[in-house]
């Protein structure tokens, strides 16, 4: 297979940004598609070694390492993230040469694959949390080519999380401002109903039987079902009649839970001044 020559190499980190541009900010896209210009594997990492990015355009060998991924959601333990980055910044061509595979759970069996080398590169440019884009590959040691491809790599993740960090800003926003707007509609018997309803959420979602909550707290079903309708209209939820068994609840932002219960404070300290 003929090496792809530097401009072709840049050419494919610039369709990151053309991606972007026409479908929206897409983490994982841009690391399958560092992985091949590396021709290794591409991790977004937060500082504990947490994946940020799914494994989709990983080619990887070591089907051991793969399914820890998958399981994990991190880096094993001996990537040791901060002393690669060290105090002098990112280190390049760094060597396992393990005298046992960490993976294996068997003593002296080196890696079948070779030598792996590391590149590790903090992302900067306001990402709020701190992250890096760590490059892997086997037996092949990292160019002054790489080195290149991966500064402008780390520069094209970073812009990525930080337009990703302000759109979900701004969902939130969106959905707080829509559970203000709703809770101001509903009844002081709909507030006790969406009250008890979001107690009984799992994992933002559940099964819940209005005919039971209506029960517990003294009221009609009609306005355990009015209170749901307005905040599903208001997009906060998503309902689904499941008959008997009861309505599938399942809430979209999680966020809104504070302020609801900020709201509901509020109007429970004001009624009882009256």
């Amino acid at each position: 297979m003929l090496e792809k020559s530097l401009l072709e190499r840049v050419r494919m980190v610039n369709r990151i940004i053309l991606h972007c541009a026409r479908q929206g900010p897409d983490i994982n896209y841009a690391a399958g598609i560092l992985a091949h210009v590396f021709s290794g594997s591409v991790f977004l990492v937060d500082e504990t070694g947490r994946l940020l990015s799914d494994l989709s355009g990983q080619e990887m060998a070591c089907t051991q390492l793969k399914e820890y991924l998958a399981a994990k959601r991190a880096l094993p333990a001996y990537y040791n993230l901060s002393a690669l980055l060290g105090d002098g910044g990112p280190r390049v061509n760094e060597s396992y040469r393990l005298s046992a595979c960490p993976l294996s759970g068997k003593e002296k069996t080196p890696c079948p694959y070779g030598d792996i080398y590391i590149l590790l590169f903090p992302l900067y440019g306001g990402v709020e949390q701190p992250a890096s884009l760590l490059v892997r590959r086997h037996e092949k040691p990292f160019t002054d080519d790489d080195l290149l491809l991966a500064e402008i790599g780390a520069a094209v993740a970073a812009m990525i999380l930080m337009r990703l960090a302000k759109a979900k800003l701004e969902e939130e926003k969106w959905y707080r401002t829509m559970a203000g707007v709703a809770f101001e509609s509903l009844s002081f018997s709909e507030v006790e109903a969406i009250e008890e309803i979001f107690k009984k959420l799992t994992e933002n979602e559940n099964i819940v039987v209005a005919s039971k909550i209506a029960d517990d707290l003294g009221i009609t079903r009609s306005v355990i079902v009015n209170a749901l309708r307005k905040f599903e209209s208001a997009g906060i939820i998503e309902s689904r009649s499941l008959g008997m068994k009861g309505t599938y609840i399942q809430l979209k932002n999680p966020c809104v839970l504070e302020e609801i219960a900020g709201r509901s404070a509020k109007l429970k300290a004001a009624f009882e001044r009256q």
